[in-house]
């Protein structure tokens, strides 16, 4: 009997899959920023932690080349197939998957070079424990880089609208029901000097997007997917998603309005 597959949040049917694909793309160059601050390069082992259906698994594994392996983990078999498949049709042989928590890492090696976990922390009930075993499988002077949300209810939508912060509450609701963290960014500093890191470098990350730019279709497709869950977890009501949508779709005509992301923190940190 085959084993269930264990859900994200958000799911892992093809509509999230497509816009996993369009968040990596939009989040391309700030990832690629943040690893060569980390100094991620050719010929390391790096483990992407919480890999999801592995974009980024991808670019790091072009990035360290033949001579490097990049380990990644996640609790999802569909997602894990997804990066085995484009693995193999990229040609890239130095790609390796492991199945499960986060929280309880699944592999046994240790001298990693570095790991790299984005949107990961906010959604574990232990992130802690994600530290701790990070720690313990990186060599000494190896690095953790993390991109995460340090307050997630900081999005801003102009024209302001009550509807809107009414939905984003809900979605704040949501991750803390489900044990999750969406402000895990105000932690992690203290929660890395704990497990025996040294926090080298913190920058916060926040973007501007206007309609008709492709980075408005990042909160577009997410709350196409989420707001019917949140329908379901009785956090909303079907006329507030029905009002919602309204609301998105004159802000999305409107050439006055904007969103900022919600605000992210980078964090670069070495293992003393």
């Amino acid at each position: 009997m085959a084993k269930r597959e264990i859900e994200y949040v958000l799911g892992t049917e093809q509509a999230e899959l497509e816009r996993l694909g369009l968040q990596h793309q939009l989040w391309t160059e700030h990832t690629a920023r943040g690893w060569e601050r980390a100094g991620f390069q050719r010929g390391m082992r790096l483990m992407d932690v919480g890999c999801g259906p592995g974009f980024a698994t991808v670019d790091l594994a072009e990035r360290v080349g033949h001579r490097g392996k990049v380990v990644a983990i996640d609790i999802s078999r569909r997602f894990l197939a997804h990066l085995q498949a484009q693995a193999t049709a990229r040609g890239l042989h130095n790609i390796v998957t492991a199945l499960g928590s986060v929280e309880q890492l699944p592999i046994s090696q240790r001298g990693f070079h570095g790991a790299y976990a984005r949107w990961v922390l906010c959604f574990v009930r232990k992130p802690e424990a994600v530290v701790a075993g990070v720690h313990r499988r990186l060599r000494k002077g190896g690095v953790f880089l993390i991109h995460d949300y340090f307050r997630y209810d900081g999005i801003t939508v102009a024209p302001q609208s009550e509807i809107f912060q009414r939905v984003f509450h809900a979605v704040n609701d949501s991750w803390r029901m489900r044990g999750g963290d969406p402000d895990i960014g105000c932690r992690l500093p203290a929660l890395l000097l704990h497990a025996g890191f040294e926090v080298r470098d913190i920058r916060p990350i926040v973007r501007l997007a206007r309609p008709g730019s492709t980075l408005w279709n990042w909160p577009d497709s997410f709350f196409n997917i989420y707001l019917p869950t949140l329908v379901k977890m009785r956090l909303i009501r079907p006329r507030d998603e029905r009002a919602f949508r309204n609301a998105w779709a004159e802000w999305s005509r409107n050439p006055a309005a904007f969103f900022t992301t919600p605000p992210m923190v980078e964090i670069v940190a070495v293992k003393r």
